[in-house]
């Protein structure tokens, strides 16, 4: 059968629907996996606590009570409860744009971000429905463990995915999605899980990763888990697979990390469970530390991503916390505002995106594109409460479409305005830790059912549903910027690539894509 689906726009999605309960592949077999693989969870095991279940979990869903356990062999373990700081009477804010600073620092450092998108680029994935349905790519790649997150290196030929079981996995893009080095640090005596990392800029030969260390030692019944220790970003050399450098600052998992030049610097910027988000000042090896500082938050219990504002020249960024999307000054490290309670429980991923069809939306809603407004649009996903019962929201899952409107003097406030809510009765993504990605056509927005939901940004409708992973949660989601590529990975272990589908019998198209992709040849 086959492990995708797309259809046309106007499809009925009750249609979809049908059709998508069919899509459902057998589980990938492999006898492939490598001699270390299987030593490594040996090791694990070995040294773990003998009365103690596994020292391997994986991000859980959050709410007042949780969500329904997916229908899985795989243990689900409860997470910790949600910590509450003291907060006190909040102390008034004064917004403050600094618009001449802004535009300043835009003129001398203008935005990398829009480099790649689906308006100027055939190369990579621009158009997906009837005509352009995509299909998985006949390559086999996984991990021990679940697999939170995954990165890009700057030229788009090394694949670099991150596992809770340790282990940081780099795949060439060149050479059929092949493994190509796997990392992980032999000198740490604690259980090591990776939810993130990075490439670094002008140092191709260097990875930073970053997520959860715990004490091999010492059990937290709590937690039913290891119990936690800090939990620091480990810097790898690609050539030797060792950690060269680790910077040390959280007290608990890191959950995102970016690297970003500021006014001619290098800086690093985490956000953790432990509620911060901090700035880390780096030499240009990406290796010395010069300093780090936190953002003055004392309102945030925990901080999942940050994307800059466009055309700011990286002074300002949103991040997703708790609830809430919040905007900082990266420079002063100040919070300026919080957009608060986009979502009930939780609100795990915001992203700015070039929408290329922004002209389409004002023409379809009978205006013109404000001239004399700087705005971005900006897409959010969340988790909502489970509060009806266990399992059950009263609340659906949604993903959102945003405009970020500029303030056009410094005393002036942003403001958020949703423009549109992706949701369908069959969407259900209610965990957290999770990434939604976009082209600037379409939304894919993951599940906790091993589905990948895509939407219309224009239509707001469901375009089609790719199921290749097993009936678990999807982490992360990211186009390949300038190749027909799609990749996610999850909870299953399991990364998947995905392109466009080319009838077999149209063989001279079929050897364009496979040599565009130089994948799935023998």
């Amino acid at each position: 059968m086959p492990a995708s689906m797309i259809v046309d726009d106007d499809m009925d999605s009750d249609a979809i629907l049908e059709i998508a309960d069919d899509v459902m592949p057998s589980a990938d077999q492999s006898n492939d996996q490598d001699t270390d693989d299987l030593l490594d969870a040996a090791d694990l095991a070995l040294q773990q606590k003998p009365s103690s279940p596994s020292g391997t979990t994986t991000p859980k869903r959050k709410g007042k009570k949780p969500a329904a356990k997916p229908s899985t062999d795989a243990e689900v373990k409860p997470k910790r409860v949600r910590k509450t700081k003291p907060k006190g009477k909040e102390v008034d804010r004064v917004t403050y744009f600094d618009v001449e600073r802004s535009q300043e620092l835009a003129q001398k450092f203008p935005d990398q971000f829009w480099q790649f998108h689906a308006g100027n680029t055939d190369t990579m994935i621009t158009n997906i429905h009837e005509k352009s349905p995509l299909e998985p790519v006949p390559v086999y790649m996984n991990d021990s463990g679940a697999v939170t997150g995954m990165t890009l290196s700057p030229d788009g030929t090394l694949l670099a995915t991150f596992s809770s079981y340790g282990s940081v996995k780099v795949w060439d893009v060149n050479n059929d999605l092949k493994l190509f080095t796997k990392l992980r640090d032999r000198e740490e005596d604690n259980i090591d899980e990776y939810y993130c990392g990075l490439f670094l800029p002008d140092a191709p030969h260097l990875l930073a990763a970053a997520g959860k260390l715990k004490d091999r030692h010492r059990w937290c019944t709590d937690d039913e888990d290891n119990h936690i220790m800090p939990c620091p970003i480990k810097i790898f050399d690609l050539q030797t697979g060792k950690v060269i450098a680790k910077l040390e600052g959280h007290a608990e998992e890191i959950l995102s990390i970016k690297a970003v030049r500021f006014d001619g610097n290098n800086y690093y910027i985490t956000t953790s469970q432990d509620g911060h988000i901090m700035k880390w000042k780096m030499a240009d090896d990406w290796i010395t530390l010069i300093e780090s500082q936190k953002m003055l938050d004392e309102l945030t219990c925990m901080a999942f991503t940050v994307s800059f504002v466009p055309n700011t020249g990286n002074k300002y960024f949103l991040a997703a916390c708790d609830e809430h999307v919040r905007l900082y000054d990266f420079e002063t490290t100040k919070l300026l505002q919080t957009f608060e309670n986009l979502y009930s429980s939780y609100c795990d991923c915001g992203k700015f995106i070039n929408w290329v069809d922004e002209d389409q939306h004002w023409e379809k809603n009978g205006k013109k594109a404000p001239k004399n407004e700087q705005y971005a649009w900006f897409i959010t996903r969340g988790a909502e409460m489970c509060d009806v019962e266990d399992g059950v929201t009263s609340t659906a899952n949604t993903c959102s479409l945003h405009r970020l409107v500029y303030p056009k003097t410094d005393d002036a406030p942003f403001v958020l305005e949703e423009v549109h809510r992706f949701k369908h009765e069959q969407y259900h993504a209610n965990s957290w830790l999770v990434k939604i990605t976009s082209n600037g056509r379409y939304l894919i927005a993951p599940t906790i059912t091993g589905q990948l939901f895509i939407f219309n940004l224009l239509t707001g409708k469901l375009t089609g549903i790719l199921k290749s992973h097993e009936n678990m949660e999807i982490r992360d989601v990211m186009f390949h910027p300038y190749r027909p590529l799609l990749f996610s990975v999850g909870d299953d272990g399991n990364i998947k690539a995905y392109s466009y589908k080319v009838p077999d019998e149209d063989v001279e198209m079929k050897d364009v894509v496979q040599q565009d992709l130089d994948v799935g040849k023998k």
